[in-house]
């Protein structure tokens, strides 16, 4: 007992040596600084500093300044990046003696090397990926005055369409709709669909860095859902020993949104906290359905927590945490309105040895639904709750300077309970294996090919390849891929009960296969200082597509419909996307999505799908050391949208134009914008993608403490 005890001791001591040595010896090391500045020789202050391979990073002060201590002699790459200029690295080595190194930024509003990590699983940067990839900078959303992520996306990125009922919104890409489009965040699923749609309202802007936007197949290394793309939101690192921020905007019919947030870093530890709460009393522009909101008043608020722990220079851990809530206003005749929370946490690791790293981490979110009973003094009634789980760990291993391999094992629990569910509560898992190498041939040829095998609880083995290749020539980047894809029939599909009122009676199906597609694209990238400009073509055509059918039962006296893999579809698509330097701080962007979406069955387009689609922007940038200035005239185009209506007739959205006009002011810690959405007061009462009120003029405030330092 004595020996077992002692090898205990042992053991515990071994690990607390292995954690904790790296951290004593990494402070006996040296001291990196240096000042990064604009091509004027102005301060860049908050710009991000990362040393490449290990978990030191920072941001500059207001005077541009930055300092790294205590990092080990060796060769280094340090990475410097700010909204507004392009990305740079520099290697370096050093010994016993402190460094200096100076960085002078170029201002550009295209920055192609800027690291994203959603295609690869890996980073890259944008110049440098097989998979065209759109980034989203949040921190020029808020700056325009756009408060949530959906209308960021239908913002920036053709071929994605937004469309709304009452507070619920439906999201499409490339002719798919939500449920074959994967929404993840920092990586991790995330709970709650909805018809294949997640609460959107619950990703706060604020607290995201930036969007990466994956058009295609990507099941080979995210699963289920993948099959029209992935959107990856990332959140915001903590780099700065102090950052806080508040922020505010108003518009029409008392529509508020509101938060802030507040960051620390001392030492090996860093915390960032955020709240965020919106509020609006809705509006209608259907007087003659008046229980039948166009907006429905609501208000929600959420409380974000991350810490990040780096108990040495190669090794960090981020525990976190959200909850989020959102209540609806009740405009109906029925003395009940809808509750949904949600509470999701998890933590992410990761370990650098050499050139490689082992990333790890856990996940689990839970988002409930329920009926808030009015004339019983409000109690809740759970409608619903989505529960999922999720365990991984990945590495990522740099065989040579032209060879990558990215291999990770993956567990995936789910466990749905709905009124609307048969037996009330199901579940399911799935084990997952995945392997992606990244050969690199020369300076001019990137080759990246992988697959996901994984089995599952429900439907037994499946896997999902993919190859991208890309081909660099001067000032023209070419890309191509070729994969499948799938997607698992959600718990609804396999156990839905519902009945309505003895009129119908929808149920799943216990027998559904998963859905799957074959996709094929290829791009051409023109890419200069003053342009970046970019065709894309591509092809999806998926089978088994799950979709209700009449069935007959014995002695059935209503009409029944049941999930069936019956369904397949075809979708041709086109994307141009542009932007163009006029002169110094002025840009002109457009982007066009043609998409030809046919339902194999009917030879009809597909519900919810708009065959013509784009936008245009006018921007103009100001920026000197202690105040910056920009404007932009946003349109966005939609064409004609067909869905399929309550009586199982088929409607059409008419085709429209909204324009849009902001312009933001910041000096030193203030920043106001202020702007005029829909400038022509357009209002189409029976459009479900258009929901606008007519003209509204909106004011925001952002505030930074941080730079009254």
């Amino acid at each position: 007992m004595v020996s077992k005890l002692s090898a205990y001791k042992r053991s515990v001591f071994l690990l607390i040596y292995l954690v904790f040595i790296p951290s004593i010896v990494h402070s006996q090391g040296v001291s990196l600084s240096g000042f990064v500045t604009g091509t004027d020789s102005s301060s860049v202050a908050g710009a991000t500093i990362i040393l490449k391979g290990t978990t030191f990073g920072t941001v500059t002060d207001k005077k541009g300044f930055y300092i790294i201590n205590k990092i080990k002699p060796g060769n280094y790459t340090l990475r410097v990046s700010f909204i507004g200029y392009e990305t740079q690295e520099k290697s370096f080595s050093i010994a016993s003696a402190e460094k200096h190194m100076d960085f002078s930024m170029k201002e550009s509003n295209i920055d192609l090397n800027e690291v994203v990590v959603t295609g690869t699983k890996s980073e890259k940067t944008l110049k440098n990926v097989p998979v065209l990839t759109q980034v989203i900078n949040a921190r020029k959303m808020l700056e325009l005055g756009i408060t949530n992520v959906t209308e960021a996306l239908q913002s920036m990125v053709p071929g994605i369409n937004v469309s709304h009922q009452g507070t619920l919104v439906t999201v499409t890409l490339q002719g798919m709709d939500a449920k074959y489009v994967l929404f993840l965040m920092d990586g991790e699923r995330i709970a709650g669909e909805v018809d294949g749609n997640i609460d959107y309202s619950m990703l706060n802007l604020e607290n995201i860095d930036h969007i990466e936007v994956i058009k295609g197949a990507s099941s080979s290394l995210y699963g289920s859902n993948a099959i029209g793309g992935v959107i990856n939101i990332i959140t915001k690192k903590i780099n700065d020993p102090f950052d806080a921020k508040f922020y505010s905007r108003y518009s029409k019919f008392n529509e508020l949104y509101s938060g802030g947030t507040i960051g620390l870093k001392k030492g090996i530890i860093g915390s960032r906290t955020s709240i965020n709460y919106s509020h609006t009393n809705g509006y209608d522009v259907t007087p003659e359905t008046p229980h039948d909101w166009t907006q429905n008043p609501y208000h929600s608020y959420s409380i974000s927590q991350k810490f990040e722990i780096t108990p040495s220079d190669k090794l960090s851990f981020v525990p976190y945490f959200t909850w989020y809530q959102f209540e609806n206003g009740n405009v109906s005749a029925r003395p009940v309105h809808n509750l949904y929370t949600d509470l999701s946490a998890g933590l992410r690791g990761k370990y650098y040895f050499g050139k490689n790293s082992i990333d790890f981490s856990y996940y689990r979110d839970r988002y409930s639904s329920y009926d808030i009973l009015e004339q019983l003094n409000n109690k809740r009634d759970t409608a619903s709750y989505d529960f999922i789980r999720t365990l991984r760990t990945q590495g990522n291993f740099n065989l040579s300077d032209k060879n990558t391999l990215t291999t990770g094992l993956e567990y995936n629990y789910e466990r749905l309970y709905s009124t609307r569910v048969e037996g009330g509560l199901k579940s399911s898992g799935e084990g997952v294996f995945y392997v992606q190498e990244d050969i690199s041939f020369g300076e001019k040829w990137d080759l990246i090919a992988g697959v996901r095998a994984s089995s599952h609880s429900n439907y037994g083995f499946n896997a999902a390849p993919k190859i991208s290749a890309m081909f660099k020539q001067g000032f023209l980047n070419f890309r191509a891929s070729a994969g499948t894809g799938f997607r698992s029939p959600a718990l609804k599909d396999l156990y839905f009960y519902f009945d309505h009122f003895g009129e119908f009676l929808i149920i799943g199906n216990p027998q559904l296969k998963p859905e799957s597609s074959k996709y094929l694209s290829g791009s051409i990238e023109f890419s200069k200082p003053w342009n970046n400009s970019s065709v894309s073509v591509y092809r999806n055509v998926l089978s088994d597509m799950i979709t209700e059918r009449i069935i007959t039962l014995p002695d059935a006296v209503e009409t029944i419909y049941q999930y069936e893999n019956v369904a397949n579809a075809s979708v041709n698509g086109i994307d141009l996307i542009s932007k163009q330097k006029i002169f110094k701080g002025a840009w002109l962007s457009a982007g066009y999505s043609y998409v030809h979406a046919i339902d194999k069955e009917t030879g009809l387009q597909l519900y919810g799908t708009a065959k013509h689609s784009g936008n245009i922007s006018a921007d103009y940038n100001f920026r000197e050391k202690n105040y910056s200035f920009s404007a932009q005239v946003y349109c966005q185009l939609m064409g004609e949208r067909v869905y399929q209506q309550a009586d199982g007739t088929t409607g059409y959205d008419r085709p429209f134009s909204n324009w849009r006009f902001t312009i933001s002011q910041e000096y030193k810690w203030l920043r106001i914008s202020t702007g005029l959405d829909n400038i022509f007061g357009i209002v189409i009462p029976q459009n479900y993608d258009f929901i606008s009120p007519g003209r509204r003029f909106f004011v925001g405030m952002n505030i930074d403490f941080g730079k009254m330092k």
